[in-house]
């Protein structure tokens, strides 16, 4: 016979889904002033969309670093969570391939491998130009992260 702390322990945490994430993005003041947007989160994959705005720029008007790896971390924690629940941030690094102008900005990221301990994760975040059919997507940086599961 088990006790329920050790029930609880072995419980599956409750993973993030598309509709969950969209109601953290209402409470996160940054993510919501950015005006990013959820656009897939389940198995382990994450997409996100913001549109293009002047006051994200820097001084040549292409999207500022800072904010390319903002959307790096936020689809790697998304994804993650898709797989362990709640997270955390450990690390992330960026590598910004080419200059982010655009109409809007997709990011995409893959979980490589999850463990109990820390979440592996890819990203890709493109600049595109036009929308549906006529889309072209422009590859303006890549990252990793290792992302923690949030200790209860």
């Amino acid at each position: 016979m088990t006790n329920s702390k050790e029930t609880a322990s072995q419980e599956k945490p409750a993973v993030a889904t598309l509709g969950l994430l969209k109601q953290v993005v209402k409470m996160s003041p940054f993510t919501n002033w950015s005006g990013t947007e959820v656009t897939a989160c389940e198995n382990g994959y994450a997409e996100l969309r913001m549109p293009f705005r002047k006051d994200l720029t820097q001084h040549h008007g292409f999207l500022h670093g800072g904010i390319v790896g903002f959307l790096s971390d936020n689809v790697s924690a998304w994804a993650a969570s898709s797989v362990v629940g709640d997270v955390l941030t450990a690390e992330y690094s960026v590598k910004l391939l080419a200059p982010g102008k655009g109409d809007f900005f997709i990011a995409r990221a893959n979980v490589v491998k999850a463990t109990r301990r820390l979440v592996a994760v890819e990203s890709k975040v493109f600049a595109v130009i036009g929308e549906g059919d006529a889309a072209e997507e422009k590859l303006i940086a890549m990252g990793t992260a290792t992302i923690l599961p949030a200790g209860k």
